[in-house]
């Protein structure tokens, strides 16, 4: 995944801090992307009909992008 999306974690969830445009161009080719975030390793981003999340460690968090 590109290293232009940065997201760091939060105390209820992930935030995507910067790339929103390669994010949303990921997610539409595809329902769910890989990104290495730093301190968490890899996490997976889902698109669902309720918005973001991401799945990490049989978890599904959410993904705060404003």
């Amino acid at each position: 995944m590109s290293p232009d999306i940065v997201i760091i974690r939060e105390s209820d969830g992930f935030r995507l801090l910067h790339g929103h445009l390669h994010l949303a161009i990921a997610l539409d080719m595809h329902d769910e992307v890989k990104i290495d975030v730093k301190g968490e390793g890899e996490i997976q981003v889902l698109k669902t009909r309720q918005g973001f999340f991401v799945s990490k460690d049989n978890q599904r968090l959410p993904l705060f992008v404003n």
